[in-house]
């Protein structure tokens, strides 16, 4: 369009035209904005990236041992906003075929949009430490230390855009140019540099997806890739305008064309061994008899299934941090211990413990244990594969197993366990926690997914599921591929992959494949709480109990729930009386308002249900366990309560989800274990079980 043009027309063609026309002229550094919108969304909008930032802040209060830390993430920063700045200059003065100019508006935009974004990464992450800080109490240290960081990012931003002002001054104004090399030797040294850059952290990444990404952490991280990003996108966006040729374009085509072909997420598998798996009454049956030997023939005999849902590295945390102290303070427990039904992050959490169980040197000490090998930073290895190697993933017409950011995650586990316990018990198979001599009695693990395919359960577990789970897919005989009979076929991989079977939410942990082609996923798409697993465990027990005319167990359930947003589920003991009124919400729950509320209705709605029915299975099985007990008059006498609810509150600092837990939310989460708080009664819990296992007064 002609200059004499925009002097024509009504005042909204006016402004549509100079809009148009600016949107031609800015098109070329479009990278430099997706990524800037992209990491703002993170860091504003997904509570894991607010953790990132929190972590750096809370860092800070360690003292000068963090300094190199920061060092390295403001570093990276400054690394992207110069990569968003100069790429953004370099495609703005390069005169593309059929490319239109704009006026005087269009020469201000040439000058001053590849400053601001250049300065945009820094006041993002401004307003993310902003964000970030919010919650904590006014005199928190890490509180002062986020501001502080903030007013940091804004002092950069200001140093970083009059220096670029100054650099105009210094060199002079550039010419436009039809080609990069025109610009001159610096520019085209600039992009070999980054495209090396890129490769060799591509390469880092794919050789050792653990040890380097936690060193640098994830803010690094991030701020590498957006650098990459942009300056890679940026070369691609002008070898498309060069060539007048959809290169981009291209690329996204040819990836969607080879996906079938690149699932490299398969799940891992170790040697096989043979062994009979027995199912649940078999099981229980191995239970009682040891019971009767340990306790005495004929007293009771109180009987736990654990439910814990999901909810990453905080129901992790949290289902070994309570199941830890409950072992500490009642070396007992896990004798009475017959099951537990995870999903997620409590399937992790789960499998620590039970790990741990079969450690000597931590008796005593679970909960501390748990706490330094759940502690860490587990994001940073999914992050950097998926990010780098993964991402190249996507355009290989081949699977390459080592880029799997799933494996990364699981191998970061791995790593975790052994920095605390000097041992690889995470890498090793499955099924070698229930070998003879690891100890005399090892609770059952039920590690609940979801089928990509069918949407019904895939358990992992070392019993054999009979139909008595409705609907459930033993994982056991999917490894198998029904080569082998049910009573034979086990799980034969390690026990990080048992865990991340169960926890694979996306889209940092991807859909698992098993060899067949069949997908699992996050057992939470089908329900979060594992109170369906652990209700149908109840249930069978119970009617068996009923059916022998066993008299003296007593089973009990207890619920693991890191939700701080959970309304109380009012549980009651088993004697009938009137509900208790359940008090509301911690939080309220948040309103999605009224945008394109037709649109977006049914993916809040599906998202919500997965929730929905976990509190639905922990009701049932409240309404299960309270007429069993109160309808069996010749049942031995138990004073202590069936269920056990132990939940979260907010408080200070809020609780995330993803695979990274800041210092201050941890310990938010270990204060809680004994807090008797409105709906969170976890220390009248723990009494419930310390008393029932004392068992009634002779």
């Amino acid at each position: 369009m002609n200059n004499s043009d925009t002097h024509s027309g009504t005042w909204l063609q006016r402004l549509w035209w100079i809009i148009r026309d600016l949107y031609r002229e800015l098109k070329p550094c479009r990278f430099s904005f997706i990524v800037a919108l992209l990491t703002c969304l993170v860091f504003l909008s997904v509570a894991q990236g607010t953790e990132i930032l929190r972590t750096v802040g809370e860092g800070m209060t360690l003292g000068y041992s963090y300094g190199p830390r920061v060092c390295g993430f403001f570093a990276t920063l400054v690394i992207w906003a110069t990569c968003s700045w100069y790429a953004a200059r370099v495609l703005l003065y390069v005169d593309f075929p059929n490319a239109a100019r704009g006026g005087s508006y269009s020469k201000w935009a040439e000058t001053h949009v590849p400053r601001l974004l250049g300065i945009a990464p820094m006041l993002i992450v401004g307003w993310g430490f902003i964000v970030a800080a919010a919650p904590y109490a006014s005199s928190s240290p890490a509180k002062f230390l986020m501001h502080l960081l903030a007013g940091l990012c804004v002092v950069l931003a200001i140093v970083f855009y009059v220096l670029l002002i100054l650099r105009r001054r210094w060199v002079g104004s550039a010419q436009h140019v039809k080609r990069i090399r025109d610009l001159g030797p610096a520019t085209i040294r600039a992009v070999i540099i980054m495209l090396l850059a890129s490769l060799i952290l591509f390469i880092v990444f794919a050789i050792n997806p653990v040890t380097i990404p936690q060193w640098l952490g994830m803010g690094t991280i991030l701020f590498l890739a957006a650098a990459c990003w942009v300056s890679v996108g940026s070369f691609l966006v002008y070898l498309s305008g060069r060539w007048q040729f959809p290169v981009i374009t291209v690329l996204v085509v040819e990836a969607c064309l080879v996906s079938p072909l690149n699932d490299n997420h398969i799940i891992r598998t170790v040697a096989r061994e043979d062994g009979d798996r027995p199912d649940v009454i078999k099981s229980f049956r191995q239970w009682y008899d040891f019971a009767e030997k340990n306790d005495g023939a004929g007293v009771v005999h109180p009987l736990y299934v654990v439910a814990t849902e999901g909810g990453g590295i905080r129901a992790a945390y949290w289902t070994a941090t309570v199941l830890g102290e409950l072992q500490d303070k009642n070396p007992g427990f896990a004798s009475h211990l017959f099951a537990i039904s995870g999903v997620s992050g409590g399937s992790l959490g789960a499998v620590v413990f039970n790990a741990l169980l079969a450690e000597p040197t931590a008796n005593g000490k679970l909960r501390e244990k748990a706490d330094a090998i759940l502690g860490q930073d587990f994001l940073s290895p999914a992050l950097g594969s998926m990010l780098y190697p993964d991402f190249i993933q996507r355009f290989l017409p081949f699977p390459v197993a080592y880029f799997d950011r799933g494996r990364a995650l699981e191998l970061g586990w791995e790593r975790g366990w052994e920095q605390v316990m000097g041992n690889n018990r995470l890498a090793g198979s499955f099924v070698e926690l229930w070998k003879p001599g690891v100890r005399e009695w090892m609770p059952a693990l039920f590690l609940n997914g979801t089928s990509v395919e069918k949407g019904h359960r895939i358990i992992t577990t070392n019993l054999r599921l009979t139909n008595v789970f409705l609907d459930a897919e033993d994982a056991a005989d999917t490894l198998a591929s029904g080569k082998l009979p049910a009573t034979k076929a086990t799980c034969n991989i390690p026990l990080s992959t048992a865990a991340d079977m169960s926890a694979r939410f996306t889209y940092v942990s991807p859909a698992g494949r098993f060899r067949g082609g069949t997908h699992v996923v996050d057992g939470g798409y089908f329900e979060n709480s594992g109170a369906i697993t652990a209700l149908e465990i109840v249930q069978r027990i119970d009617d068996w109990c009923d059916h022998e005319g066993i008299r003296n167990v007593d089973v009990k359930v207890i619920m693991i729930s890191n939700d701080p947003r959970k309304p109380s589920l009012s549980i009651a003991p088993a004697k009938p009386g009137p509900e208790s009124n359940a008090p509301g919400r911690t939080e309220p729950v948040t309103d999605r308002g009224a945008f394109l509320g037709d649109v977006m209705a049914p993916v809040y709605a599906l998202l919500n249900t997965r929730d929905a029915r976990g509190v639905y299975a922990q009701k049932a099985i409240r309404r299960e366990q309270r007429p069993f007990k109160a309808d069996e008059p010749d049942r031995l006498p138990s004073d202590t309560k069936d269920i056990v609810y132990f939940g979260l509150l907010d408080m200070d600092v809020p609780l995330p989800l993803g695979w990274m837990l800041s210092r201050e939310a941890a310990k938010t989460m270990t204060s809680q274990l004994y807090k008797n708080e409105g709906n969170i009664k976890n220390g009248e819990g723990m009494d419930e079980v310390r008393r029932s296992l004392l068992g009634p007064p002779r």
